[in-house]
């Protein structure tokens, strides 16, 4: 029953991120793609309230579809947190700022925060619990600029990270878009990343100035994640998850399954199937649900296992554990 369950489910929103945390009816939504699927995904599992709105940064594939929900008067939203954003000037960025005042004004909106380490304030709805993983509290607050004492902060390495936890359980670690500069201010402070699950920042994508395979490696050797997920639009452009990250992911957790929510080009061959829905899904939306058993992920690892195995012929997932040379 839908009032019973308690889980993260990643949508398959092409090259962008959104996820739902829910326990039952009670939800939170973790980035908004500029479409409908979320809001489809919330009238699915009867969501009327969402408890909490967290845009991880400006970038439109992770906040585009924040003013759609904000305006929505068919439900409403207890707290937005994201933070500002001063070198942005786009119109997607103008309308979620107005949008989040206009629906404050109206009502329907509890309020707005900024988010960081600090910010002092339990993010849970019911039995589920965001925790925030980055930006500190001094790196949200000086917001991207070129020039800072941590070098220069992009919308990626600002961008928030969250470690979900069902019933107190680390379950999944969504690492919008973080670059090396994120991950080297994550590690200095010591912050907890492990999960089960990773959802792959940047969709795959290089991770700013720094080494792709080193970046890739390091993180997936803090998470130590068995699932490790690309959000990505399959196609060809961009060619994400870059086979240097893959390599890396690989290297670091050789028996973690990989699954891209779309076939990835690098997967492509001439004449293949290319996938089990619409000749774009691979592993499609996945939803893991705790469960008096532990974990389960739906679809499980064993139909996407199967999909690969009989339709795929050159899978990037199945990249074999070799160390590149040194150079």
């Amino acid at each position: 029953m839908i009032d019973d369950e308690l889980e993260v489910t990643i949508l398959d929103v092409g090259h962008g991120n959104s996820a739902l945390v829910r326990d039952g009816s009670r939800c939170a939504v973790i980035d908004a793609e500029p479409g409908v699927k979320i809001a489809d995904e919330l009238e699915r599992v009867q969501c009327g309230h969402i408890e909490h709105l967290i845009l991880s940064h400006s970038d439109n594939d992770h906040a585009g579809g924040g003013p759609l929900l904000l305006l929505d008067d068919s439900r409403t939203i207890g707290t937005v947190w994201f933070n500002a954003d001063s070198r942005k000037n786009t119109k997607i960025w103008k309308r979620l700022r107005y949008a989040t005042q206009i629906r404050f004004q109206r009502g329907g909106l509890g309020g707005h925060q900024m988010i960081h380490t600090a910010t002092g304030q339990e993010i849970s709805c019911g039995r589920a619990r965001m925790e925030v993983c980055h930006p500190s509290a001094v790196m949200a607050l000086i917001g991207p600029r070129r020039s800072t004492e941590f070098g220069e902060l992009t919308a990626n390495t600002v961008s928030v990270v969250i470690r979900v936890h069902l019933e107190e359980n680390p379950v999944a670690l969504l690492a919008a878009d973080i670059d090396g500069v994120a991950l080297e201010h994550i590690q200095k402070n010591g912050h907890e990343l492990s999960a089960p699950v990773l959802v792959f920042p940047h969709h795959g994508g290089k991770p700013g100035k720094h080494a792709p395979y080193e970046f890739a490696k390091l993180l997936t050797e803090l998470v130590r994640p068995e699932l490790v997920i690309f959000s990505i639009r399959g196609g060809s452009k961009p060619a994400n998850p870059q086979p240097e990250i893959v390599r890396g992911v690989r290297n670091a957790m050789p028996q973690a399954h990989i699954a891209c929510t779309r076939l990835s080009m690098h997967c492509r061959t001439s004449g293949s199937p290319g996938s089990r829905d619409r000749d774009q899904c691979c592993a499609g939306t996945l939803t893991i649900r705790m469960t008096s058993a532990g974990l389960i992920y739906i679809p499980s690892l064993t139909e996407h296992k199967q999909f690969i195995s009989l339709r795929v012929s050159t899978p990037l997932c199945r990249t074999e554990v070799v160390t590149p040379p040194i150079v």
